[in-house]
């Protein structure tokens, strides 16, 4: 009975595997941002780049207010 065991579980193992590996082996990423940048690089690259100068901006303006209340205090 033991050995009936083992070989049920390693053949319910098997099946599971040949399924999950039939699975993946189907699988597509239907991802719109990685079809923005394989299909239309220019307004992927554009909108990448903009949306960096805007965090950058934001820093900078952030650090030049502090700057002025550093500056009025004194």
């Amino acid at each position: 009975m033991f050995n009936l065991n083992i070989f049920l579980y390693f053949y319910y193992l098997s099946i599971v595997d040949s399924y999950q590996y039939h699975m993946e082996s189907n699988y597509q990423e239907k991802s719109m941002l990685t079809n923005l940048f394989t299909e239309n690089k220019f307004l992927g690259w554009l909108g990448l780049f903009i949306i960096f100068f805007a965090v950058f901006a934001i820093f900078v303006f952030q650090f030049l207010e502090w700057e002025s209340k550093d500056n009025n205090k004194k």
